[in-house]
């Protein structure tokens, strides 16, 4: 090993819910793995915190398959013991028509559609996880300054701390923004999408009932999100530039009645506002996940539209895979770092995340469009697939698989 370096199996770029995963996946099959995070440590969980200012303004809703892979990590049973909110319903309509639809758990044999679980929660999890396994180590507030590819056997990292690794494989998992994707000129397809997410969270007058609602508005869609005390929900409302900065700027009070009056009535009345954030929205997507000794994981490799949750379940379908090809490549005495394992990863994973997109972006388009003729065809839709069993059961697989 070259002087002054700290090596591992793996250096994982990315503190957040991928990394965090691919790391422990790695660790529980014999790995070493190093994340290196640029952001300051998370603050810890508040422990029965109920008021609207103690909820995570980022959530995810984490379909059963994505529980599944928590469960295999052992960090499922952590999270619950924090705080999950469970929801059985989903309820669409067209805001600017008649067309809607309702999934229920119930007609699918399901307990669950899903879970609502705030991001820190599950990064708190994760983390507490982590510091179980000796093999695996985290660096915050450390910034990468250099990494050198060129060798062909290995990567070379330098932070800004003035440390130093090298590693066979290097996993970019640092989000929609990656440094290592940029950094090491990955190209990319991507487009604004000219809207902003406003996130927050909402108290509401009655309970949830275990129910997600999602209004397609003509400015964006808006969605409550079901959380784990009955009477709060999660939202994202996503609007349009034209007016995202001037609902951004309603006092509460405004705010709130902005929200009841685009819900149409068909919601709980939403009666408390917590703190708000804002982020704009913009699709992603890289050409090629791989190159020599690098991997792109989760919305590094694909950022798309929160209108359907999917973001983070298909980053753990990444990382799933991911950790899968690998751990079969070190049972072979293969290099796990070698293109050919990679490019098996890209395979398996690449398909599926195009789809998703190209699904996410006929949603937008469709639900966004002013056109009268769209705007018949979409509510006629929806009422169709809401009436039509085969069809509904398997758009209801595609959500919750």
């Amino acid at each position: 090993m070259d002087a002054g370096y700290e090596y591992a199996d793996t250096i994982i770029v990315g503190g957040g819910i991928a990394g965090l995963s691919l790391a422990i996946a790695l660790g529980r099959c014999g790995f070493s793995a190093m994340i290196l995070e640029a952001a300051d440590a998370p603050d810890q969980l508040a422990a029965g915190g109920s008021s609207l200012d103690c909820w995570d303004s980022r959530v995810s809703a984490l379909t059963p398959a994505s529980q599944s892979f928590l469960t295999d990590l052992g960090v499922w049973s952590r999270i619950t013991r924090m705080r999950a909110g469970p929801y059985t319903d989903m309820r669409v309509w067209d805001g600017e028509g008649t067309g809607r639809i309702h999934f229920s758990a119930d007609e699918f044999d399901a307990p669950v559609l899903g879970n609502i679980v705030e991001n820190r929660v599950t990064v708190n999890a994760l983390i507490d996880e982590l510091a179980g396994h000796s093999n695996l180590s985290l660096q915050w507030s450390d910034a990468i300054i250099d990494l050198d590819i060129s060798l062909p056997d290995q990567v070379r990292v330098t932070t800004q701390s003035g440390r130093r690794y090298i590693t066979p494989l290097l996993v970019g998992a640092d989000g929609a923004r990656s440094f290592v994707r940029s950094q090491l000129g990955f190209a990319t397809r991507e487009w604004s999408y000219e809207q902003r997410a406003i996130v927050g969270t909402v108290a509401l007058a009655s309970s949830h009932e275990e129910t997600c609602h999602q209004a397609f508005l003509g400015t964006g869609p808006l969605a409550l999100l079901p959380l784990a005390q009955h009477d709060l929900c999660s939202f994202v409302w996503s609007l349009d530039q034209s007016v995202s900065d001037d609902v951004s700027a309603l006092t509460d009070a405004a705010f709130i009645t902005a929200m009841n009056r685009a819900l149409g009535g068909n919601t709980p009345e939403v009666v408390g506002c917590g703190p708000r954030a804002a982020f704009p929205l913009y699709q992603c997507h890289a050409i090629d996940y791989v190159c020599p000794r690098v991997v792109l994981v989760a919305d590094a490799a694909h950022a798309i539209h929160p209108l359907a949750g999917q973001g983070i379940n298909l980053g753990l379908a990444d990382v799933c895979v991911l950790a899968e090809e690998l751990t079969r490549a070190s049972e072979a005495d293969i290099d796990w770092g070698d293109m050919a394992v990679l490019r098996r990863y890209q395979r398996r994973r690449k398909g599926e995340n195009l789809a998703m997109m190209a699904v996410m972006e006929a949603f937008k388009r469709g639900f966004g469009s002013t056109d009268p003729v769209v705007r018949v065809l979409r509510n006629w839709g929806l009422g169709w697939v809401d009436s039509t069993a085969p069809i509904k059961r398997w758009l209801a697989r595609q959500a919750i698989a």
